[in-house]
């Protein structure tokens, strides 16, 4: 709908300036005749001369047409980048994500919103924040943290949020590995063997133009944990 009413604002601008070379033509054409037209003489007697048609309106026609022209080309054109610079897709936290439960106790509802913030207060675009769990294991945590906007050099934004992460818990000195981003496509990462107390953490994340979205779990390795994050994307990554 945004680019159709952009191509309307673009053929009006076309057509207001059409208009001005109308206008333009009419008041050159009248110019060069009044230059070149002789001087007329009243004939004794008679009626005053008419004077040459004045080329002033048509000269004022074309500098406003000219100016609505322009206007409506320039609207155009801003409709248009706004509408490629707008992320073509977005995050949601559904109920459900690559087979696991969101928990929605109140506790959980407390401490996702706390991240929230202080994402939000770290420049992350439109965060969100989720804890997931297999319904056949409790035990299992899933924290999801995410952004959908515009992601700008998006490989390297991931890593600098896993790093954050790895810093977290000591391991600032590891390098992410990559792996395969199946279907939709982007950067794919993976850092394990994350040790904080007794629990060994790994984290996966993906990254592309429009969105973001990493997972740190307490099961599963490297490997295990990139094919939960695409099961996860698919579910919550969707086209704008």
């Amino acid at each position: 709908m945004t680019v159709v009413v952009a191509v309307a604002i673009l053929l009006v601008g076309l057509g207001m300036l059409g208009i001005a070379g109308g206008f333009g033509g009419s008041a050159v054409r009248r110019t060069r005749a009044r230059e070149s037209a002789p001087e007329p003489c009243a004939a004794p007697g008679g009626p005053p001369p008419t004077p040459a048609e004045s080329p002033r309106s048509m000269w004022i026609g074309a500098g406003i047409s000219a100016g609505l022209g322009v206007g409506a080309l320039v609207g155009a054109a801003a409709v248009l980048i706004s509408t490629m610079m707008a992320p073509t897709r977005v995050l949601s936290a559904p109920a459900t994500a690559g087979g696991l439960q969101r928990d929605d106790s109140a506790g959980t509802q407390q401490l996702t919103s706390r991240q929230r913030e202080r994402l939000r207060e770290a420049g992350v675009p439109n965060p969100l924040t989720a804890i997931y769990r297999r319904a056949s294991d409790t035990s299992t945590t899933v924290l999801f943290i995410g952004s959908s906007g515009n992601i700008g050099v998006p490989a390297t934004r991931l890593r600098q949020l896993m790093g954050g992460i790895a810093e977290s818990v000591g391991s600032g000195d590891r390098q992410p590995t990559g792996y395969p981003a199946g279907r939709l496509k982007g950067t794919v990462l993976c850092l394990d063997q994350l040790t904080t107390g007794p629990t060994t953490l790994t984290t996966c994340g993906w990254a592309d133009d429009s969105t973001l979205g990493i997972i740190t779990t307490d099961a599963g390795d490297a490997s295990q944990t990139a094919g939960l994050l695409l099961a996860m994307r698919d579910d919550m990554e969707k086209r704008r």
